[in-house]
């Protein structure tokens, strides 16, 4: 039941849609069908071109996985899986939130919100391979790709001493994996359509 609670605890937070209600209050428009109607901060910032509603757009949805995290700490205690599943939860809730018909982001800022609270070695992962990605290829949902497919590769090959070194807590490697790929998992599914697109480009040509 403490799992259960947990992941709709998350799912409830999570569902808050940050860049509808912004971009409905500023531009008069619905994001869903603006730009690439993802709801999240990069297209938030693409359809009002407004850098500082994108960075509150990102710093909200990263708070919703934080505070999804930190709730459920409150309420259970310090439980690695009934917080991971919180985490997981607030992702959910982001990527298809009821209150958009179960549209939403890609979840990349609501992971990243839960991994800076129980993992955060996950996201500096992340970032550098993204950056590094990035400056090759020029293409944000190349890098999005690379980066959400191999950090926890790089979780998983990285020794158990230094993890827990970084993290400085007693973190089991695999329960930190397995939540890695979790949560990758649920932002590549949200990546399926640009991927497709990707494809598409690259076979035409």
């Amino acid at each position: 039941m403490q799992y259960i609670i947990s992941l709709v605890i998350g799912f409830v937070i999570g569902s808050f849609p940050t860049a509808y209600l912004l971009v409905k209050r500023q531009a008069r428009l619905d994001i869903r069908f603006a730009g690439s109607g993802n709801v999240g901060a990069r297209n938030a910032y693409d359809v009002t071109n407004s850098k500082l509603l994108g960075l509150i757009v990102l710093l909200i949805d990263l708070l919703k996985g934080g505070a999804s995290v930190l709730l459920a700490n409150i309420i259970y205690g310090h439980h690695f899986w009934i917080l991971g599943i919180a985490g997981i939860g607030s992702v959910l809730g982001h990527n298809y939130s009821p209150w958009l018909q179960f549209k939403g982001g890609r979840g990349l800022s609501t992971t990243a919100g839960v991994m800076i609270l129980l993992g955060w070695i996950y996201v500096v992962n992340w970032l550098v391979i993204y950056f590094i990605v990035n400056s090759i290829s020029k293409h944000i949902h190349i890098s999005n790709i690379i980066a959400t497919i191999t950090s926890p590769i790089l979780i998983l090959l990285m020794p158990k001493s230094l993890i827990n070194s970084l993290l400085l807590s007693d973190i089991e490697h695999s329960n930190l994996f397995f939540l890695c790929i979790i949560l990758s998992l649920l932002i590549m599914l949200r990546h399926i359509e640009p991927l497709k697109e990707i494809l598409k480009l690259n076979i035409t040509k």
